[in-house]
């Protein structure tokens, strides 16, 4: 069963530094929690020297001797003397699920999160980090590029200030299911590496600076199911669209691409929602959406569309918006 551990406003990268350290000896521990203080208080995600990995190499219900064969008690002890807080109980692993291990969510800032989750369920009781939340925490600095080495499966850093291109090395996150960078300042083109993410499901690239073409790979993201972005990409909405079988939702808004809408899309026929717009460039005609039986809403606004809305739309029986 997974776990929680929610940590307090910008500390929790330094956690991340500190879960790093598991099991790689104790030298240099206090050299390296003074160098994560320092950037943490200042505010930004620490850079790739030393972020290993954050796997808790560490079986649930250890004792405490059990439990200190690994350098992160080492390391949330230091984070408990930063933080002044005296209720988290050592005695405990974190991911266990002990109470004194979660912090309560801010009422005055509801959409705030700082959660970790831990995965126990591997063989011989060994846990993961695979889930990392660090929504709306105004945090600045890069994606560093060794998280890919991590098992996440869910990874949001929405409504911060963080930079940068995505480093190619993302495309090693293949356990990664979820993925959303929406409201941050990234920037350049994707990197061809992120059609290795074999198992994601979920995209949200909205409010950033990217640009260039869409890269081809991007059509090996079979398991895709939903897909935002507004940005300022180049090129036309590519037609390997059609791949993405799976997928419920799909949201091009002001991305920068042009038009035409690809014929392609009538493949999609899993899709509930399709919202495209201020398409750039030449128009379209209506696009097919025969297909999309389960569609619910509709919206293609600016996208220079010509000519008459087929009929064949009236099939689509359960479209409420339009």
């Amino acid at each position: 069963m997974a776990s929680v551990l929610v940590i307090t406003n910008t500390f929790f990268p330094l956690l991340l530094i500190f879960l790093s350290l598991i099991c790689f000896g104790r030298s240099g521990v206090k050299e390296q929690v003074e160098a994560a203080g320092v950037e943490v208080q200042a505010g930004r995600l620490p850079h790739d020297e030393g972020l290993v990995t954050t796997s808790i190499m560490c079986g649930p219900n250890m004792s405490l001797s059990e439990f200190d064969c690994c350098d992160v008690v080492v390391a949330l002890h230091q984070i408990a003397k930063r933080l002044g807080k005296s209720d988290w109980n050592f005695s405990e692993n974190p991911c266990d699920g002990d109470p004194s291990w979660a912090t309560a969510k801010d009422k005055a800032r509801p959409l705030f999160n700082n959660t970790l989750t831990c995965n126990c369920s591997f063989p011989n009781g060994v846990c993961h980090v695979d889930a990392i939340d660090l929504s709306r925490n105004y945090l600045s600095g890069t994606i560093p590029s060794k998280w890919a080495s991590t098992q996440l499966e869910y990874l949001s850093v929405i409504v911060n200030r963080l930079s940068g291109p995505i480093p190619k090395e993302l495309g090693n996150f293949t356990t990664l299911k979820y993925l959303s960078l929406e409201a941050n300042q990234f920037f350049g083109a994707l990197p061809s590496e992120l059609g290795d993410l074999i198992n994601i499901q979920s995209i949200t690239l909205n409010s950033n600076n990217f640009t260039g073409e869409l890269p081809m790979s991007l059509a090996n993201l079979t398991k895709l199911t939903e897909l935002i972005s507004s940005n300022s990409f180049t090129g036309k909405i590519p037609d390997f669209i059609k791949n993405w079988r799976q997928l419920d939702k799909l949201e091009i808004q002001a991305s920068g691409l042009e038009g035409p809408i690809p014929a392609s899309i009538s493949s999609l026929d899993k899709l509930s929602e399709l919202r495209i717009s201020d398409l750039n460039g030449e128009g379209s005609v209506f696009p097919p959406l025969r297909n999309m039986t389960v569609l619910t809403k509709l919206m293609l606004r600016n996208c220079n569309i010509s000519g008459q809305i087929p009929q064949d739309i009236a099939v689509l029986a359960k479209l409420k918006t339009l």
